[in-house]
């Protein structure tokens, strides 16, 4: 199996002739800034993409209490936006993003500034005098805001039954207007994490690598499948070479150490056991279910239950049964989840998973739908290969000697009408058989398809054989037998044979 390293391709390495001098200043101090540069550069991206999406956080909470105002204008009209209004006044919620930050404002503040500004626009732009431009109120080429008060009516505790219709709609439309605002704002945040991100990832550093779990953490009340056991010390096996000279050179081969021990060849996945194939009928998302059955029985969390579980996933998508293949890659990641917290963290992660913390619960699906997806892909992978290796028979000229050479005797047309055979023993032959051999040599060539006999005349092994591949089994049994009855093999001997011995 190949190994892949491409993980090390963002792995960035630097020596000292990386790092452009200055006469005027030294080469430790060099090298000190740069280190220095790109440690602040790091952290200022860590804290934009922060930024961006705490202001993503702020925006989705904001925007559902506006549309409830939209709501509320559309039902009750000005009188629900009023009502809202007093609300935020009279008995405002004390709630606000957790940024620790001096004078955070609450949601409530900031709800209540739009409202009353959205108050203010809509009744300038009601009493006529103000008209919009680009999205933002205008009075006479001025932008309206607290400087630009209000009309003396909409400062009343009601607002003229005359107006009150109008009122609703424009209010409505200016609501509208910045919901509008934070879903295209939410559209470019979201492209300034994604570029931020990737910027960020291109490097590998040392915020990107991370502890696992550690069994120190666990507490020795009892033995759990959570537990990971010491590992005993493996035996090493060394073999040495020994040389003629050893201090001839120091290249000599290095000794080579062979663990007693292989891990490939040793570990087995063992099929599912009884308690695992219970666990793996859960149904999908019973979280609750599937916290009972861990709580009742610890057996199924051992790295040798996910595995299997995730065999059994893959011959389950291989027999087309996607839903057990669903379910056992589901329950493999309850499994995993369990082994990477540990005991003291399984609790919690039911806790989230039933409750249904949106994030948890989103982390959760992108794994599975990552895991699932593997598998599926994976499994026709495996079933597109198995299919196209599928051996086929084929027949080759191949000499079974490789000191053998195969050539072929190809006619050249059929025997003339005169028939003359010169040389030892040639008063011996008949010359009617040998007419008679010529002529049914001369026909079972030409019977040949016409690619094969462009391949004998080439007198090419490799040519004559790929047309015998390409043929039918029995076609090029039949081709093979013919070729001996018309003697147009011949097999020799490469190199001089000493005829002495």
């Amino acid at each position: 199996m190949p190994l892949n390293y491409s993980k090390w391709d963002n792995l960035e390495l630097s020596d000292d002739s990386d790092i452009e001098e200055h006469p005027n200043v030294d080469k430790k101090s060099m090298i000190r800034w740069k280190q220095r540069d790109i440690h602040e550069k790091r952290e200022q991206r860590r804290l934009q993409i922060a930024k961006l999406k705490s202001e993503l956080d702020l925006n989705n909470v904001l925007r559902p209490r506006i549309e409830t105002v939209i709501n509320a204008l559309e039902s009750k009209g000005v009188d629900g936006y009023r009502a809202v209004q007093r609300r935020i006044k009279e008995s405002p919620s004390d709630e606000k993003p957790a940024t620790n930050a001096p004078n955070q404002p609450t949601y409530d503040m900031m709800l209540g500034q739009l409202l009353g500004d959205v108050w203010r626009e809509a009744a300038w732009l009601v009493d006529g005098d103000a008209n919009v431009v680009n999205g933002g109120v205008f009075i006479k080429g001025r932008k309206v805001d607290e400087k630009s008060g209000e009309p003396a009516w909409s400062t009343d505790a009601t607002v003229p039954d005359a107006k009150k219709e109008v009122m609703g709609a424009a209010l409505t439309e200016r609501l509208k207007f910045h919901v509008s605002l934070l879903h295209k704002r939410d559209g470019e945040i979201a492209k300034e994490i994604e570029h931020e991100e990737h910027e960020q990832n291109k490097r590998i550093t040392s915020e990107d690598m991370h502890e696992g779990w550690s069994s120190s953490s666990v507490t020795k009340a009892g033995p759990s499948p959570l537990d990971k056991p010491k590992a005993a010390p493996k035996k090493e096996t060394v073999e040495t070479i020994e040389v003629l000279n050893p201090g001839a050179s120091s290249s000599s081969a290095p000794a080579k150490a062979a663990t007693g021990d292989d891990d490939d060849d040793d570990d087995s996945l063992t099929p599912l056991t009884d308690a695992a194939r219970d666990f793996a009928n859960i149904p999908l998302g019973a979280f609750e279910q599937s916290y009972q059955f861990i709580q009742k029985d610890a057996s199924v969390l051992t790295e040798a239950t996910h595995d299997a579980m995730l065999l059994e996933a893959f011959e389950a998508e291989r027999r087309g049964d996607k839903a057990l293949a669903k379910r056992c890659v589901h329950q493999s990641l309850l499994i995993n989840y369990c082994r990477e917290l540990g005991r003291d963290g399984v609790g919690l992660f039911f806790q989230r998973m039933i409750t249904k913390n949106p994030k948890s619960l989103k982390m959760f699906a992108d794994d599975f739908t990552r895991t699932y997806g593997h598998v599926e892909r994976r499994s026709r992978e495996l079933a597109e290969e198995a299919a196209n290796d599928k051996g086929v028979e084929v027949i080759q000229l191949v000499s079974e000697d490789p000191s053998v050479k195969i050539g072929f005797n190809i006619p050249d047309g059929p025997p003339p009408a005169e028939l003359r055979i010169e040389g030892e023993g040639a008063d011996e032959l008949d010359m009617d058989q040998v007419r008679a051999f010529l002529n049914r040599k001369w026909e079972i060539f030409e019977g040949f398809p016409q690619d094969l006999q462009k391949a004998l005349q080439s007198e090419e092994l490799d040519a004559v054989n790929k047309v015998l591949g390409d043929m039918k089994v029995s076609e090029a049994e039949n081709v093979v037998e013919l070729m001996q009855e018309g003697g147009m093999l011949s097999f020799s001997e490469d190199g001089v044979r000493d005829m002495t011995k």
